[in-house]
């Protein structure tokens, strides 16, 4: 009897207990956890990229003329001239970079067209134009990489056309079209904006060496009865500095 008589007195007070707890609010969920932080990969200088540039060309050449004789020559024997000339160039560019650590290594190609040309060439003989429409540079590149940053050096060889247009003060002329190979040498400084677009400042200098060159006249030699060449010794160089922009693709 004592035990039915405490049983009732639990249920009697644990009775009223369960309804008031069934009215309680329910508990809120627990707050959703933080996603654990992944750090985004580091950024490499590794993959292929094309871009554009623009950019000013300096070109000095040297010429000495070593015609066969006085005689259908628009300028005399043995006359050496300076011309210099500068203008705006603008092309594009595709290379490949590949990364160990800081170290950077690659190979580029770039392909100008320019407005380079001297139109008061001939001195005191005539008149006339030299101009360099085409320019080309592939070379190897090597750097070091702070982060979005890289300081490059290249080496390599460079392509040049150059064309004459020479008038000589008793209406002769001569003209000629050249194509010119040599080496290069530069130096410059690329920054990643982002991941895949980069902006880059860069400074070659191209040597295209001496070069025999036979300029073709439009006059009659009057010794020989027969159109013959002006030979010149032409030494040529190049300064070119550049702004350009890549896209890359890692």
């Amino acid at each position: 009897m004592k035990k039915l008589l405490t049983l009732a007195a639990v249920i009697a007070i644990g009775a009223p207990l369960t309804a008031y707890a069934a009215d309680l609010p329910m508990a809120p969920p627990p707050p959703p956890m933080a996603p654990a932080f992944v750090p985004p990969p580091p950024f490499t200088w590794a993959g292929i990229y094309v871009g554009g540039n623009i950019g000013w060309g300096w070109t000095n050449l040297n010429l000495t003329d070593t015609g066969p004789g006085p005689f259908g020559q628009v300028f005399p024997i043995g006359t050496q001239q300076s011309i210099s000339q500068n203008n705006f160039l603008g092309g594009a560019q595709i290379g490949a970079n590949w990364q160990f650590q800081q170290f950077v290594i690659g190979g580029e190609a770039d392909f100008d067209a320019t407005a380079i040309k001297n139109s008061q060439g001939a001195g005191g003989f005539g008149n006339g134009s030299y101009s360099n429409p085409w320019m080309s540079t592939f070379a190897a590149r090597f750097g070091w990489a702070a982060d979005h940053t890289l300081f490059y050096g290249k080496a390599g060889g460079a392509y040049m056309q150059e064309k004459y247009n020479f008038s000589a003060n008793d209406g002769s002329s001569v003209t000629g079209t050249f194509n010119r190979w040599g080496w290069m040498l530069g130096a410059g400084v690329e920054y990643a904006v982002t991941n895949n677009v980069t902006v880059k400042a860069e400074y070659n200098y191209l040597n295209f060496g001496t070069q025999n060159q036979t300029l073709t006249p439009n006059a009659t030699d009057l010794v020989t009865q027969t159109i013959i060449g002006d030979p010149n010794n032409s030494k040529l160089t190049a300064n070119v500095v550049k702004a350009g922009v890549n896209v890359l693709f890692h």
